[in-house]
């Protein structure tokens, strides 16, 4: 789509292009930021994994401006309920904490965690309900 006669907007977007973008909203954040972006700057990825090597869960978080977001959190159903679910995030929290994180952030829908994430403290400070079937996402924060 032509926008004036300079610019268009398109939908083809291949992955070089893709980094691009990713790469200078980065730099932009970081100078906006004073650098605090990259503060720890560290990810926090964890596996649970069985004796013989299998991947039965894991938790994958990233650091910026000194708090950790909890990205993805997985827990293969054999081994449910638990506790290994709480281990990964324990873990993952301590891991921010020593590298200066001062609370942890992450987001749920209602058919995943979020009574999970409440009962290890988090707290919703965020819901959208406008989804189909009644389907919630939960947004949720702990001071860690």
């Amino acid at each position: 789509m032509e926008i004036d006669n300079n610019l268009i907007i398109t939908q083809t977007v291949n992955d070089e292009e893709k980094k691009i973008v990713c790469k200078s909203l980065f730099q932009y954040n970081v100078r906006s930021t004073n650098s605090l972006l990259t503060k720890p700057g560290i990810d926090v990825d964890l596996l649970l994994k069985t004796l013989d090597g299998q991947v039965v869960g894991g938790i994958f978080c990233d650091t910026y401006l000194n708090c950790l977001y909890i990205d993805v959190l997985w827990v293969e159903d054999t081994y449910r309920g638990q506790g290994y679910g709480s281990k990964l995030v324990t873990e993952a929290e301590r891991i921010a904490r020593d590298s200066g994180c001062m609370f942890a952030h992450t987001a749920t829908f209602s058919y995943q965690s979020p009574e999970f994430y409440k009962k290890l403290g988090y707290e919703i400070f965020g819901i959208i309900d406008e989804y189909p079937e009644g389907i919630r996402e939960y947004f949720l924060k702990k001071n860690i």
